[in-house]
């Protein structure tokens, strides 16, 4: 949920699966006929990681932020740019929702924090498979490890320091 810019809660939960199943999906979509040749497998993970990624997103942003679907597609934008930026809101009828938004974004990134441990396994695993690709696979193979390995070293180095960003940017948002 904290990873979700603030035009995508303008929509309704159908609005919102679509948009992050479709930003998702093209990403591994893209991926995938890169890294297998097949138009053809491209499109499937568009069409299935895309379908279900966006459903489960969207359950999950509903979940952690119940109080959104009392709020106009409008009013959820202001929150979450207000809260994401760490800004004063200053209408009084969207505070409640804010601090509704600021523990649910607190409450997502406590889910996430058990798995962090698995990324640097992941890692060790993408590079001996980007090794594995430059030796032995395509080029697509190979430009689809280090595309996987540069967004993983992402993950580990910027995206921690970036979320403490954002959860500090909340919190001074809602008080």
């Amino acid at each position: 949920m904290i990873t979700v810019p603030a035009f995508v809660w303008r929509s309704g939960f159908t609005g919102r699966a679509l948009i992050v199943g479709a930003g998702v999906g093209m990403v591994l979509g893209v991926l995938s006929w890169l890294d297998s040749g097949f138009w053809v497998s491209g499109v499937l993970v568009l069409v299935i990681v895309g379908t279900f990624y966006g459903i489960w997103m969207a359950r999950r942003m509903a979940r952690y932020w119940p109080m959104s679907k009392q709020l106009t597609g409008a009013d959820r934008v202001a929150v979450v740019r207000a809260a994401r930026a760490g800004e004063r809101i200053e209408d009084p009828r969207l505070v409640d929702a804010a601090r509704d938004y600021g523990r649910g974004v607190h409450a997502a990134a406590e889910t996430a924090r058990p798995f962090r441990w698995l990324l640097p396994l992941v890692l060790v695993v993408a590079l001996a498979s980007a090794l594995w690709d430059a030796v032995f696979g395509s080029v697509g193979n190979g430009v689809v490890s280090v595309i996987y390995l540069a967004a993983l070293a992402v993950e580990l180095s910027w995206w921690p320091r970036r979320q403490a960003q954002l959860l500090a940017n909340v919190d001074r948002a809602c008080r």
